[in-house]
């Protein structure tokens, strides 16, 4: 019986906190909207109008998180190891090039020409971020340096390559060419979503089975809790740092290669616009657990949707709106603090 009154006393505890994280980053989020002279609660209409008014923003939604997702994903595998992977913007970019490449060396094959995109996408990236994984293991070197500076040679390396060799033959825009019509993801709903959501949703179970279900998983959690214990009990951390790595950096890739063939379709240099500290947030979020992840992306295509509507009806300057996700942010991960520390899957 006390026991029972402890369990429903701690679950009252920790529903209030829930609720008063809850509370405190919306008032710090209207305090700053006041400061700069807006209306919160228009705001806030203007937002979820902006995301969910209608049916064409709410696919538009879906369509933001696709990438925020699969570079959640990306994150998740990283986090748990305990190596932390600040590139992905380096990663999607690496595996956008590799994809085109790839479609440009080997031509129109038909309904496989996108299969060879995004296997070519899945190993830029892995590469690039199996890359900081074997200097963390055979150098020591922190992979958040490490990781931080190949995301600037990736954007340098993109500039370079969408104002040299991939440029469009008219050698007026930075981008290449439109891919051809069988390198192109096909489409649910024509013009506004692409099957892109289907590898989000379906990359959440395997990878949920493949942590939580395979021994690949036990020894990613065994490392990322306590290295020396996994290295007494058997497991090679350094094998384990690099595969992490490998995997995450393969996921980013295939966000980069989803988003060239289901959105762009062509090679330009905003194909991850700084996706890394969304895509960790939304890991954090989902307490690297990734069933939730896509449910966390969600949230970010909501914010990423919405922004837009603010800036047009209101003028609401995008620092602001970084603030504000920032403090959404804060908010979910207090309650996690809370609670315990970063469950892996629920």
């Amino acid at each position: 019986m006390d026991l029972g009154r402890l369990d429903l006393r701690h679950g009252a505890a920790n529903s209030l906190v829930s609720v008063a994280a809850a509370v405190a980053a919306l008032a710090v989020c209207a305090g700053f909207l006041l400061i700069a002279g807006h209306d919160p609660i228009r705001a806030a209409g203007v937002l979820l109008d902006g995301a969910l008014g209608s049916a064409d923003n709410i696919l538009e939604v879906i369509t933001r998180s696709v990438p925020l997702a699969i570079v959640g994903f990306g994150i998740t595998v990283a986090f748990r190891a305990n190596v932390y992977n600040i590139g992905a913007d380096g990663q999607v970019i690496v595996g956008a090039i590799a994809g085109v490449v790839a479609v440009q060396i080997i031509g129109d094959l038909g309904i496989a020409s996108v299969t060879v995109l995004l296997l070519a996408s899945v190993a830029g990236g892995a590469l690039y971020g199996a890359l900081a994984g074997w200097l963390r293991a055979r150098f020591d070197a922190s992979e958040i340096i490490v990781t931080i500076m190949l995301n600037y040679v990736a954007l340098q390396f993109l500039g370079w390559v969408v104002r040299g060799p991939l440029q469009e033959p008219m050698r007026i825009f930075p981008r290449s060419n439109t891919l051809i019509e069988a390198a192109h993801l096909p489409e649910l709903v024509a013009g506004s979503l692409h099957s892109g959501v289907l590898f989000a949703i379906v990359l959440a179970v395997i990878l949920y089975l493949v942590l939580r279900r395979t021994v690949f998983g036990y020894q990613i959690d065994a490392v990322g809790e306590n290295m020396a214990a996994a290295e007494y009990g058997g497991i090679s951390s350094a094998r384990i740092i690099i595969l992490s790595m490998l995997v995450s950096g393969g996921l980013c890739g295939l966000a980069g290669g989803i988003e060239v063939a289901g959105v762009f379709h062509r090679l330009e240099e905003t194909v991850s616009p700084g996706i890394t500290m969304t895509g960790i947030a939304v890991a954090l979020m989902a307490r690297l657990n990734p069933l939730a992840v896509p449910f966390t992306a969600l949230l970010f295509g909501i914010f990423t949707v919405g922004a837009a509507a603010l800036q047009r009806q209101m003028g609401v300057p995008f620092p602001l709106l970084w603030i504000i996700e920032a403090m959404v942010i804060f908010a979910f991960l207090m309650v996690g603090w809370r609670r315990g520390p970063v469950a892996a899957a629920a």
